[in-house]
């Protein structure tokens, strides 16, 4: 499929002899992350024994749910994760975010079927107010990291490779392997929680550092897929350029994002702590999403980058 790419796309695609990785691809032509992370107000991991087949919601513990719910505390992703310790019992955990943070709550169903109930309880009552489970808290600094190699092979191998170092080298870190978050073109790609920011091509000592708060907020910028708080697309692009210019007080100050179009392009409104930031957005390239291994890429999709042209500080 390369009718849907405009000729500057076209020629970013591999020669029709190479049958590259679509991650290799991705940093080849140097592709911006922005604007691709999940947005959601709910992320909920349900403990799935592997193999997890591809779309993972046709394993028999999932049958019924689907990647994206409307739940009582408002639109979720839901995901599978690798078991963590041995045990019968399927775990649910459930991260909400708050007007600052996220906040985590561990259920223990009695049993694989009732967690269609759990899920369904979930549609009418917030998470904090469910009495019925064994519910306590969950860990509040985690790391979400693809690991669906079923759904393709760069989050199958770097993103198990990012999963295995970080298990390795930081002790009591709570790392969930899920299945497939979107972006597999920027795997390893992770999540953090609780300032619930997506990331690309990130290795483990970014990683850390964006957990404890150390590293360098405006080069880690460039690789932040987006905050789960704002829409994808220029909505994160713009969330993103605030946290390149306030670093790491950005999460941890609340913030409301709007959206409208402006023009050709997009202006995006952001409250931080209720004082207005404003930011213009354009569009940037189309770059090609190839198949991954696939000769010369194809078939390839098109993908959209962002350009922030203006930035309004609070007076």
């Amino acid at each position: 499929m390369t009718s849907t790419l405009p000729e500057d796309a076209l020629l970013l695609l591999p020669d029709s002899g190479e049958s590259l990785r679509c991650a290799e691809h991705a940093r080849r032509i140097s592709v911006a992350p922005g604007g691709t992370a999940v947005a959601a107000d709910v992320v909920v991991l349900i403990e799935t024994p592997r193999p997890w087949p591809k779309p993972v919601f046709e394993h028999p513990l999932l049958q019924g749910l689907s990647s994206t719910m409307e739940l009582r505390a408002g639109p979720a992703r839901v995901l599978a994760a690798e078991p963590r310790a041995a045990g019968e019992t399927p775990v649910v955990t459930v991260y909400e975010r708050g007007e600052v943070g996220a906040l985590g709550t561990v259920f223990e169903p009695p049993d694989a079927d009732a967690v269609a109930g759990l899920v369904e309880d979930l549609t009418d009552t917030y998470p904090s107010e469910i009495e019925r489970w064994n519910a306590g808290p969950a860990p509040e600094l985690a790391v979400l990291v693809c690991t669906q190699g079923s759904h393709d092979i760069c989050c199958g191998s770097d993103g198990v490779r990012l999963a295995n170092e970080l298990e390795q080298r930081a002790a009591g870190l709570a790392v969930y392997r899920v299945s497939h978050t979107g972006g597999h073109r920027f795997a390893p790609t992770a999540m953090t929680l609780p300032d619930g920011r997506m990331w690309a091509d990130v290795s483990v000592d970014e990683l850390l550092s964006v957990l404890d708060l150390t590293g360098d907020a405006a080069a880690m910028a460039a690789k932040c897929r987006g905050w789960w708080g704002a829409q994808t697309g220029a909505p994160q692009v713009a969330e993103i350029e605030l946290l390149r210019r306030l670093g790491w007080n950005a999460d941890v100050l609340p913030r409301e994002v709007a959206v409208e179009s402006a023009g050709e392009g997009w202006q995006v409104d952001i409250a931080v702590a209720r004082e207005p930031w404003s930011f213009e957005i354009a569009a940037g390239r189309v770059v090609p999403t190839i198949a991954c291994r696939a000769e010369g890429g194809l078939p390839a999709k098109p993908g959209r980058e962002y350009v922030v042209t203006a930035v309004s500080p609070p007076s």
